[in-house]
């Protein structure tokens, strides 16, 4: 498998955009991820309600620590919810998306598909719409 690393940013940016709660939102733009909210909205890590924006590398982290494509894509989806997670986190200062603590984020690849969310995967807290590794293949 050879990743198109923008297909794949796109693709992780509509999984993430459908999941985080209303007022976030994620963008794939050069490469990357960015997480932003409405500004005025939630109090953010200093209580000024400025909540800036956060962003994840995807196209440089792709190959970077992974022996596979298979592998790399797994540990960017799984560093994005990460990331992700902690940016609304620390946003609202809430444990999102759960109630009491921060349920952990998984990315695993099963039946020629990217699998990603939080908490258990076999009972997750949430989770997106599993990629298909078919969409994320370099056209020949």
């Amino acid at each position: 498998m050879t990743v198109n690393a923008d297909d794949f940013t796109a693709f992780l940016a509509g999984r993430l955009a459908a999941i985080v709660p209303a007022g976030f939102h994620v963008q794939a733009r050069d490469g990357m991820l960015w997480y932003s909210a409405d500004q005025g909205r939630f109090p953010g890590q200093q209580g000024d309600y400025r909540t800036g924006q956060a962003g994840t590398y995807v196209r440089d982290n792709l190959g970077a620590y992974a022996d596979t494509d298979a592998d790399g894509v797994t540990s960017v989806a799984a560093r994005a919810l990460d990331e992700l997670q902690d940016y609304v986190s620390e946003a609202t200062h809430d444990p999102w998306p759960g109630t009491r603590a921060q349920p952990r984020p998984y990315a695993h690849i099963r039946d020629s598909m990217l699998h990603l969310g939080y908490g258990d995967p076999d009972a997750p807290v949430l989770a997106c719409a599993p990629i298909p590794l078919a969409a994320l293949n370099r056209p020949a």
